[in-house]
């Protein structure tokens, strides 16, 4: 497994602006996330194969024709399996977390029951990893599609509206050639487009084609598995105060260039205030700056003053109490995400 840095962990980057409008300075910061499962830190081969049975032609797509009842019709999806696994196996490949990812395509599952999960045996995830020289196997068992194309008329606009929903039902497992244990997962995933048109087959025509429709939704099921298997990058917004205290401004004029150090110095003067509102703008910036360049222990500590100064004031803007509540909640939850990172990238 490729092992990364903690201080990649950690740090938050981003790029400051002024908004037009408030006192508020904004930036957006990239946080790494945890994933749902953590995989042991000497899996550096993974092996990606299809375990499916081919969901049934008949099974899971409807059509709601204007004023009419639903009617089941046939679409042929046997091939939905390999798309969602290519897309998830390409995806891998160019994450790097793993040293060598490969891909089973063919189904190993004999059985032609689609309603059973049938996860592989002990001595079929040896076999495949001495073959493969994997370390770990991550196994598609199941993939259920449900799509449904329907027409309705608005009174109100006397246009046409046609929508066009593809709803998945992903089931995996994780599997180690010297464990008896197996780790089960669901993933659930939706695709949907609507059109509308005054004329009734414009607003259907301008639909993806139902089959194209259903191997982008599998397309984007393999995309989106990435980030529910490994840590991923995902983008925050946090917000410095500004007001017409000098050290506030000094703060911020140091936040420009991105000097830290300095900016928090300029904000601990600040936080001496008697000034209530200067105090809890002053604790909030600190709490950024912190978070920021990887302190998350004292951004709590911070944001823990900024919301109990603000909550047991005279002052009371629910925009302002929610905004300071939810940013401390939001870091007590990133110490814990650290805590899993560190697993998840051999730390």
């Amino acid at each position: 497994m490729k092992i990364q840095k903690l201080k990649y962990i950690i740090l938050a980057f981003g790029t400051v602006f002024l908004t037009s409008c408030t006192e508020l300075l904004y930036t957006s910061l990239d946080v790494l996330r945890p994933a749902k499962v953590t995989f042991d830190a000497n899996a550096n081969n993974l092996l990606i194969v299809n375990n499916t049975v081919p969901q049934p032609k008949n099974s899971g797509h409807t059509i709601v024709s204007l004023n009419q009842k639903a009617k089941n019709i046939s679409v042929e999806t046997d091939s939905i399996p390999l798309f969602c696994l290519g897309a998830l196996t390409e995806q891998l490949e160019s994450n790097g977390f793993f040293s060598t990812v490969q891909i089973a395509p063919n189904s190993f599952n004999s059985s032609n029951n689609f309603a059973n999960i049938n996860t592989l045996s002990g001595d079929s995830v040896k076999k495949l990893c001495n073959i493969h020289h994997a370390d770990v196997i991550l196994s598609l068992d199941k993939i259920k599609v449900s799509d449904d194309i329907s027409e309705y008329f608005s009174n109100e606009t006397s246009l046409y509206l046609a929508a066009f929903e593809v709803r998945y039902e992903s089931n995996w497992s994780i599997h180690y050639p010297n464990k008896t244990e197996v780790t089960p997962l669901l993933f659930k995933d939706t695709i949907y487009w609507e059109s509308e048109s005054y004329i009734r087959d414009d607003a259907l025509n301008d639909l993806p084609k139902r089959l194209d429709g259903i191997i982008d939704g599998a397309l984007n099921v393999g995309k989106k598995s990435l980030q529910k298997l490994l840590p991923y990058w995902d983008k925050v917004d946090r917000n410095f105060y500004n007001s017409k205290n000098k050290f506030i401004k000094r703060g911020i004029d140091s936040v420009y260039v991105k000097n830290w150090k300095s900016a928090i110095e300029s904000w601990q003067n600040a936080l001496n205030s008697n000034n209530t509102r200067t105090k809890f703008q002053a604790a909030n910036n600190i709490a950024v700056a912190y978070e920021i360049t990887g302190d998350i222990d004292k951004a709590i500590e911070y944001a823990a003053i900024a919301y109990n100064t603000y909550s047991g004031s005279y002052l009371f803007d629910y925009q302002t109490f929610n905004s300071l509540s939810e940013y401390l909640k939001e870091l007590y939850n990133r110490k814990k995400d650290i805590s899993i990172l560190k697993k998840q990238l051999g730390e």
